[in-house]
């Protein structure tokens, strides 16, 4: 039978999409030792149980299944930022149609910071945008947000999904890589089978 915290982390988690490798990696812990925390195999220190009930924003007490009000107590310290999920999708996008990412399955879901922009996440593969975006970093996307010249972009070109600085100039697009040794794509406008997705506004670094 599951403890009273196996079951609230479990509850918790799923409650907010989160999968058990990103909830470990957020709290610094193997994915292994949090597993065996919601299956009751074993119990986090009172530091870290801390630090969970920070998380999901409940009380220690909640967690622990001794009250059913998983509200906090009040601290007179500023009140920590509360985050939010956003699903992540895989950065290999060919073959996209219409507005990205309706119909797409997320491979998995973040938790951002719910006053800071972003409605999904997008895995970048290659080196083109490094040294500022690496390889396997999530690139936080929002598609509300006018896009200016100079913006880091998510664009769906030729059915291929790619994370570039864009710049508008005299009747041309340029897609622009921050690695040097990538040369910039330049396409006429009016010749672009092109959809801008939306603009880069946050990343999330896999570590």
């Amino acid at each position: 039978m599951m403890s009273g915290l196996a079951e609230r982390l479990k509850k918790l988690r799923e409650e907010r999409h989160i999968s058990q490798y990103q909830i470990a990696r957020d709290l610094g812990v193997p994915r292994t030792t949090y597993a065996n925390w919601e299956q009751g195999k074993a119990e986090p220190d009172s530091d870290t149980l801390k630090k969970i009930a920070d998380y999901f924003d409940v009380s220690v007490d909640y967690l622990l299944g001794l009250t059913e009000d998983p509200t906090p107590p009040k601290s007179s310290f500023p009140s920590r930022v509360k985050l939010r999920p956003i699903p992540v999708y895989n950065g290999v996008c060919a073959g996209l149609k219409g507005n990205f990412p309706d119909g797409t399955q997320p491979v998995e879901w973040i938790m951002i910071p719910d006053n800071k922009p972003g409605k999904f996440g997008v895995i970048v593969y290659g080196d083109s945008m490094e040294p500022e975006i690496k390889n396997g970093d999530i690139v936080v996307v929002d598609p509300d947000i006018v896009i200016d010249n100079g913006n880091l972009v998510l664009v769906i070109l030729e059915d291929e999904a790619f994370v570039k600085k864009i710049f508008f100039r005299d009747g041309m697009v340029v897609l622009q890589s921050l690695n040097p040794k990538y040369p910039p794509i330049t396409v006429p406008a009016r010749k672009l089978k092109m959809y801008i997705v939306g603009k880069v506004v946050g990343l999330h670094r896999q570590y």
